[in-house]
């Protein structure tokens, strides 16, 4: 099976907005589990699909490795995944909104 890519820009520009330096640290292990698959991950909770009503678009998923959370669209047909948001859980906001 061919492996994803991350698409370089979006990566290095969402991987800018990290501040906390230990969550900077498990980037590499988000790039290696994205590649393999970005969609799944054996450990329990480790990547999901956020709900409709994020502020993110259709199809988004959110990988967390304490403390990182990165949120990313991938395109299947490409085989790229977009990195849209990176940080902390008080850095980044994916719940789903609610209708009030």
């Amino acid at each position: 099976m061919e492996k994803y890519t991350i698409h370089e820009e979006s990566a290095k520009q969402v991987k800018a907005t990290i501040s906390d330096p230990l969550a900077s640290k498990k980037w590499p292990k988000f790039e290696t589990a994205i590649a393999e698959n970005p969609f799944y991950h054996p450990k329990y909770r480790r990547i999901k699909k956020l709900e409709e009503g994020t502020s993110f678009p259709p199809g988004t998923y959110r990988f967390k490795d304490e403390p990182l959370r990165v949120v990313y669209y991938p395109n299947k047909e490409q085989r790229v995944v977009y990195p849209l948001a990176a940080g902390t859980a008080t850095d980044i906001s994916y719940k789903k909104r609610s209708k009030t």
